[in-house]
């Protein structure tokens, strides 16, 4: 999905998401099941991107 909707190639993707993943923003991988995000909302993503900002 996010190559599609981002017009991005394969590895690009993937590493995109290996970061989302690492970042806690993202669930792991779990065979052909689409990941689960873990930020219900926009809000909830973005404080947690702000207290990531905070910390650096």
């Amino acid at each position: 999905l996010i190559q599609r909707k981002l017009k991005l190639g394969y590895n690009r993707a993937g590493r995109i998401i290996d970061q989302l993943e690492a970042a806690g923003i993202v669930g792991p991988f779990e065979g052909s099941k689409a990941r689960e995000v873990l930020y219900p909302d926009e809000y909830s993503l973005e404080q947690f991107l702000n207290s990531m900002n905070d910390k650096n």
